[in-house]
């Protein structure tokens, strides 16, 4: 059984600390950017909740954290939403059944799924409560460690958590699902003098008009928000936060690793520049007002907003319209020789990534 445990560190002099958010079963991205920021065991190294589910490699990022705990004292891995719901789903009996509904609905590569596969299950055959302690006995170990996990790291100059917590200062004296599960800390904020470091909620939920999965830092509340969407949106990014201290105080830099092909833009293209809208979780419902070949004017129906959405973003569910993600209505000007990253290709044209801008291009212009 999964209980609140905060705990404190103190840090003395100079130090050098990586906040890593939100990894979601993604061990080669989270691996590829421990490297790129050049982490040692002279680092502290602390992972803010969820690097189990959503990717392929849940049970190996489990492996991977603990390896990387047996190496080094300085490495702490905090509570996610995602390790308390896999623990609940799997150890509580009456769940047995929302287990099966998460393994054919929700939680396909995640770590039962891995098991499923590993045993050669067949959910369709296996008795539910049968299959659940299956998945049980073979994730005793994962499962334990799970258990052992705090939910909070408090430091001398920051707390780290994965959601958030409550605006008072008991804030301790909280129900679990509030450090794990709030979706308001960003709007609300907290009590502390001291930076209070989140995952949880994509930073680029926070971006009205724009698709922006870069460290959020609000200096007002003292909230820094790193999960830059890994596992969870179309467009995302593993965030690294480094915290350094010296006889000046703290700094702060940010480093990320966003897998994206990258092309060169073979001729001119320019396009006037006009008001761009942003369709956004967890506003996704849409009304097709005039569909063409390649994108088809739609509304946003919570936001009335107007716009042309690639025709490969809308899909159809008991007769309504939804956008498949967060999407951005930006058609980009590029030159000859610029470098952009490719999000995607649809027909004739690409969904690209440049200079921080996410936005269109005609397929045209790109370089082979």
């Amino acid at each position: 059984m999964i209980e609140i445990k905060h705990e404190k560190l103190n840090i003395k002099g100079k130090y050098r600390c990586i906040v890593i958010s939100d990894i979601h079963s993604h061990l080669e991205r989270f691996q590829q950017i421990l490297k790129e920021v050049e982490y040692t065991t002279n680092d502290y190294l602390i992972i803010n909740g969820d690097f189990v589910e959503k990717g392929t490699q849940a049970i190996e990022t489990v492996h991977y954290l603990q390896y990387l705990q047996q190496q080094s004292k300085r490495v702490y891995v905090l509570l996610g939403n995602c390790e308390y719901a896999l623990d609940a789903l799997i150890n509580e009996d009456r769940l047995c059944q929302e287990m099966l509904h998460y393994l054919r609905k929700i939680g396909k590569s995640g770590m039962i799924d891995q098991i499923v596969f590993q045993k050669h299950l067949d959910l369709k055959k296996e008795n539910p409560k049968l299959l659940q302690k299956i998945v049980r006995d073979s994730l005793k170990n994962e499962l334990t460690y799970l258990q052992s996990l705090p939910t909070s790291l408090e430091t001398n100059d920051f707390l780290c958590i994965h959601a958030g917590i409550e605006k008072k200062k008991d804030w301790q004296n909280a129900p679990l699902s509030s450090f794990i599960e709030k979706r308001d800390f960003q709007k609300v904020g907290h009590c502390l003098d001291k930076y209070v470091i989140v995952g949880h909620l994509p930073t680029s939920n926070f971006y009205k008009n724009q698709i922006n999965n870069d460290i959020c830092f609000d200096e007002d509340k003292k909230i820094i928000s790193i999960d830059g969407g890994t596992g969870v949106k179309f467009i995302s990014q593993l965030n690294a936060l480094i915290i350094e201290k010296d006889d000046q105080g703290l700094h702060f830099k940010q480093h990320e690793v966003q897998p994206l092909p990258v092309y060169q833009i073979k001729k001119d293209y320019f396009v006037e520049k006009k008001e761009i809208h942003k369709v956004a979780w967890p506003h996704f419902e849409i009304k097709i007002l005039e569909k063409k070949d390649e994108f088809s004017l739609c509304r946003v129906l919570d936001k009335n907003d107007v716009l042309w959405i690639k025709n490969e973003f809308i899909y159809e569910k008991k007769k309504h319209y939804y956008c498949l993600d967060d999407y951005i209505d930006a058609f980009l000007s590029v030159k000859k020789g610029d470098l952009i990253k490719v999000v995607g290709i649809y027909h004739n044209w690409v969904y690209i990534k440049y200079k921080n801008e996410i936005g269109w291009i005609p397929i045209r212009i790109l370089d082979e």
